[in-house]
């Protein structure tokens, strides 16, 4: 791996074919986009006479001050990189609250590193324009072999490809540009380090216009990432609307072939034993469970720790709107969980007393004292997993 660079002094922007120099005093976290334009880009861009056999070409990056690597493991919290649904989408390399994707180029890029980000920007450009010329019978400046072999092949340390890249860095150019030669193929699916499948990614982002041209092209929808989390799922936790409506139209015969994965997406259960209703739920994220529930998921279906259906998660979260949703929606109101508890034994112990008045409503019966055992009775260890939850679902 390559030791740390630095400068004494600022000084012009490197020109195209020179590498990037950090600024004084600062670590540099080098770029798998940057690495493939340098290496694999400027070679194509320069214009091969031949192909040459398909090579996987694996880039370092330098460690982030903190000797922490850029992407392979999760900063603390262990989990992907999250967005919230009300904030911006700029999550931190080594912060300790997110993991990121990749060393994310075009998000870090300061005023001074501009012009070499523009040289980046230029050679993937010149891709893009060779392809396109290729796409209209034009002759090609760039071999189409030549640019499978070279960025098709391409893969960082962290399990990257260019799919990877391209929808990291949101350049939907090069993305169209794989995309007219990788449809309907196994590369689609590829995962890094993390599990994660362009699509993951396009959907932790948010990236709707991004997810629909995965999904056009081929994208498998239940593909899991290390967590167990499908792509809805994720726009589940994430509460991206449009990127759950995106992932779901496959079940209305709008993506041809989709059908037995839309449904099964639907039932697919992560690491937690949670279905995207079940994390819907948790989220307290009413319009996701109403998608939900309109694409005809099982309001039902229990969760495989304790044996909590949906509406149990309902009341756990004190979420009256999300309670009211199911129950009208024909949640069963005397589910029983594992200990065979119903949803309105735990609304007793809760302050809402809405969600124990819709229970009610909806003919959920009163606990039972003289056959179920007594709260006061009751060691603490059976209510850990109503206590600790809460709705506040974490992963």
């Amino acid at each position: 791996m390559a030791e740390p660079q630095q400068r004494a002094g600022p000084g012009p922007g490197p020109g195209p074919g020179e590498a990037k120099r950090p600024e004084a005093g600062e670590d540099w976290c080098d770029s798998g986009l940057g690495s493939l334009s340098e290496g694999q880009l400027s070679q194509i861009q320069e214009g091969l006479g031949a192909p040459h056999p398909p090579t996987a070409v694996s880039v370092t990056s330098d460690p982030c001050p903190g000797g922490r690597p850029v992407t392979s493991d999760p900063c603390p919290g262990g989990r992907p990189v999250t967005s919230d649904p009300g904030g911006p989408k700029t999550p931190d390399s080594c912060g300790s609250g997110s993991e990121r994707l990749d060393s994310a180029l075009g998000d870090s890029l300061g005023e001074d590193e501009a012009g070499w980000g523009a040289a980046v920007g230029q050679e993937v450009g010149a891709i893009t324009q060779g392809v396109e010329a290729v796409r209209l019978g034009e002759t090609p400046a760039v071999a189409p072999e030549a640019w499978l072999h070279h960025v098709l092949g391409f893969v960082t340390e962290d399990g990257d490809t260019a799919l990877h890249l391209a929808v990291i860095h949101e350049h939907e150019a090069f993305l169209d540009s794989i995309l007219q030669y990788m449809a309907r193929t196994e590369y689609l699916d590829l995962q890094n380090d993390l599990g994660q499948t362009a699509l993951h990614i396009a959907v932790i982002l948010g990236a709707s216009n991004f997810v629909r041209k995965l999904m056009a092209a081929g994208a498998g929808l239940c593909v899991q990432e290390r967590a167990g989390h499908t792509a809805l799922h994720l726009a589940c936790r994430e509460g991206w609307r449009d990127c759950a409506q995106c992932l779901l139209a496959a079940l209305s015969g709008h993506w041809p072939g989709k059908g037995n994965d839309a449904c099964a997406q639907l039932d697919c259960t992560n690491y937690d034993g949670y279905t995207p209703l079940h994390v819907a739920v948790l989220q307290k994220d009413l319009e996701v469970v109403k998608l939900l529930v309109d694409a005809g998921a099982d309001l039902n279906k229990a969760e495989l720790s304790c044996g909590r259906s949906p509406l149990h998660l309902a009341v756990e979260s004190q979420s009256p709107e999300v309670v009211e949703c199911l129950l009208r929606a024909g949640a069963d109101p005397r589910a029983r969980m594992s200990a065979g508890y119903t949803p309105i034994y735990s609304a007793v112990h809760r302050p809402s007393q809405k969600i124990l008045q819709l229970l009610r409503e909806f003919g959920s019966e009163e606990p039972d004292w003289d056959s179920e055992e007594s709260p006061a009775d009751s060691s603490d260890e059976d209510y850990d997993d109503i206590v600790i939850n809460r709705g506040h679902y974490k992963n």
